[in-house]
């Protein structure tokens, strides 16, 4: 459905929805969305009943043969002039860039029908001339329930149709006065049960639709809630790259995935060097700013699908590498290890001057036997020994590189 709405527009529909009103129209711009709506949902309704309409006037030719044979040959061509127009409009009610006039297509094909069927009545005789005066509320309950005529133009179609018929019993129609009042009470009462099932379909339709918009918005901003949601518990609140619950997360589908195609996946762990004696030295509103400018170096290093910046505790991030060598693990560690020094973020209590962080690489093709904690150790034990070497260093699982 169209989402075009004011931001209240759930307040709007609610107050639609629980008026007790009788008015059959919504406040633009709903009113314009509910017409494309409605013309979408039952176009096929309409040409049915128009189909249906035709079908209904070729079979009465079945009983004009029965009973006006030597008016036979006229009424079918009377029939066909009136198929013929009908037929134009079911073909023009079938086709998509009608349906802004879906509604006056409906009522001017039941026109012609009620003009064919009284132009009948007029070359018949009683009491065949009361069966197809008799057929123009036929007509009015196949237009106004079964096509879901909307009521407005409903009242106008039998409006019109009630003029014509009672014009035909004017000029036409001479029979006695209590003969003429009979179809007459008969007419107007037919109308006004007709166009009453006519109006609470309309009404109904018209809150099947506001409960469908407020079903529909409610969804979406479940929906909305749900990624909020997800984005809250994937998302570290200080640097705004991934948590470790994240990482885990991530590093167990990429895991699976170099498991299935025996690719290599590369894991950095990385610690900022001295960060204690940096919180203690600036504080930790500047410990925070620290941790905030690391995380945004590293994450343009996660480029590729799978790649994956976190945070994995206090001062210690992990990158994801995904399809990456440990040569290739190496070279992307040393040029976060280059990045971060250029930052230049004064550390008094560090023997560099700067802060800096040492970098732990694993890299593994995933085997059964393995396991991606594995990984972890690896990358950790690396870790570990750049820190022991000095710090501010890149080590790979089995070599030292300064």
């Amino acid at each position: 459905m169209a989402n075009h709405l004011p931001p209240a527009v759930t307040d709007q529909l609610r107050e639609q929805l629980d008026g007790r009103g009788w008015r059959l129209r919504f406040p633009e711009p709903l009113e314009s969305e509910y017409q494309e709506d409605y013309a979408k949902r039952y176009q096929s309704h309409v040409t049915l009943a128009m189909l249906l309409g035709l079908v209904a006037l070729i079979a009465c030719g079945i009983g004009d043969w029965m009973w006006m044979r030597d008016r036979y040959s006229m009424m079918w061509v009377i029939r066909l002039a009136v198929c013929i127009p009908m037929l134009i409009l079911f073909m023009l009610a079938r086709r998509p860039s009608s349906r802004p006039w879906l509604q006056w297509l409906i009522l001017l094909d039941a026109q012609a029908g009620a003009l064919g069927i009284l132009i009948f009545a007029g070359m018949a005789l009683p009491p065949i001339r009361y069966y197809y005066e008799g057929s123009i509320l036929l007509v009015m309950l196949v237009v106004f329930v079964l096509s879901r005529q909307q009521f407005w133009y409903g009242l106008l179609s039998a409006a019109i149709m009630a003029s014509m018929s009672n014009a035909f019993i004017l000029v036409i129609d001479h029979s006695d006065q209590l003969v003429l009042l009979s179809r007459e009470f008969i007419l107007c009462f037919g109308m006004i049960f007709v166009l009453t099932g006519n109006f609470l379909i309309d009404r109904s339709l018209r809150q099947h639709y506001l409960q469908m918009r407020l079903l529909d918005l409610d969804n979406r901003g479940l929906e909305a809630t749900n990624l909020r949601l997800q984005y809250l518990t994937a998302i570290d609140g200080l640097t705004m790259i991934a948590n470790r619950r994240a990482l885990d997360s991530s590093l167990s589908t990429e895991w699976t995935r170099a498991l299935r195609k025996k690719e290599s996946i590369s894991l950095l762990m990385i610690d900022v060097d001295n960060f204690k004696q940096y919180n203690d030295m600036y504080g930790h509103l500047a410990g925070d700013s620290c941790l905030r400018d690391i995380a945004s170096t590293l994450r343009p290093f996660a480029r590729r699908p799978g790649d994956l910046a976190a945070r994995y505790g206090g001062e210690e991030f992990a990158v994801i590498l995904t399809g990456t060598q440990e040569s290739d693990a190496l070279a992307v560690a040393e040029s976060i290890r280059n990045e971060i020094v250029a930052l230049s973020i004064p550390h008094s209590r560090s023997s560099h001057g700067a802060v800096t962080v040492s970098i732990g690489v694993a890299s593994m093709i995933p085997h059964a036997s393995h396991r991606q904690e594995d990984l972890y150790a690896q990358a950790d034990q690396a870790l570990y020994r750049a820190k022991r070497s000095g710090r501010n260093r890149v080590v790979a699982t089995g070599e030292f590189r300064a």
